[in-house]
C-alpha cells in the first residue's frame, strides 16, 4: 500500500485516525482464509517430512563414515 499518497503533512511524515480509517482494505473470504492456511499447512508438513528424512540420512552418513575409517 502505498501510504505516502495520503501524507497530510508539509514536513514530517504523519497519517491521522481519520485517514487511516478511511482506507479500504481487500480481505478474502473466510472459506478462503481457511483454504490459505490448509495450503500453508500441508506446506509446513512437507517441510517437516523431508526435514526428518535429511537428518535421518545425515545419521546414516556420519555412520557410514564410521565405519569406512573404523
Amino acid at each position: 500500500m502505498n501510504w505516502k499518497k495520503f501524507d497530510e503533512s508539509t514536513g514530517v511524515p504523519s497519517l491521522s485516525k481519520t485517514v487511516i480509517n478511511s482506507v479500504g482494505a481487500f480481505v478474502p473470504s473466510y472459506e478462503e482464509q481457511q483454504k490459505i492456511g490448509a495450503f500453508f499447512k500441508s506446506i509446513d508438513d512437507t517441510i517437516t517430512l523431508h526435514q526428518r528424512k535429511l537428518d535421518l540420512l545425515k545419521e546414516q552418513k556420519k555412520g557410514f563414515l564410521q565405519k569406512m575409517f573404523v
